[in-house]
């Protein structure tokens, strides 16, 4: 059990160096990012973009594979990754985490922006019953009302 998170990660090619130090400092981050994904592509975008996401992750900061990632994230958003020659370092990643509870969602980073978003939707299943209120009936697979066929 315990609390579930949807995440995704995108960074630039010109930041991927600067990831990759981290992941080789810390071997856990290496496995959560290369072994525990749930969608992974090293050219998300055909121009060089790494991209993870996992589903249904426990992103406890307190763990030493996750407070790692949100370190470089937020390196990232304050400048700090030294050696990368750019005034808006968070323009090449994205970082945005969906929680179990509806208000808990965080961004971080422009990087594509348009195409890294949160998207909740309702779904449910239609149930047909034996009787309709509406005076509808199926014919076929297909519903319909008084009189069109």
């Amino acid at each position: 059990m315990g609390y579930r998170s949807e995440v995704v990660l995108a960074v630039s090619k010109d930041l991927m160096p600067h990831f990759l130090t981290v992941l080789a400092k810390e071997p856990e981050v290496r496995t959560l990012v290369f072994q525990h994904y749930s969608t992974l592509n090293e050219d998300w975008d055909g121009e060089g973009t790494f991209l993870v996401a996992w589903k249904e992750i426990k992103w406890y900061p307190n763990r030493a594979p996750i407070a790692a990632i949100e370190g470089f994230i937020e390196a990232c958003e304050d400048n700090l990754i030294e050696g990368f020659d750019t005034q808006d370092q968070g323009d090449h990643m994205r970082f945005v985490r969906l929680g179990e509870d509806n208000d808990d969602y965080q961004e971080k980073g422009t990087f594509h922006d348009w195409d890294i978003f949160m998207n909740r939707t309702l779904s449910y299943a239609m149930r047909p019953s034996s009787h309709s209120v509406l005076g509808l009936d199926k014919r076929g697979g297909t519903w319909y009302s008084g009189g069109r066929d």
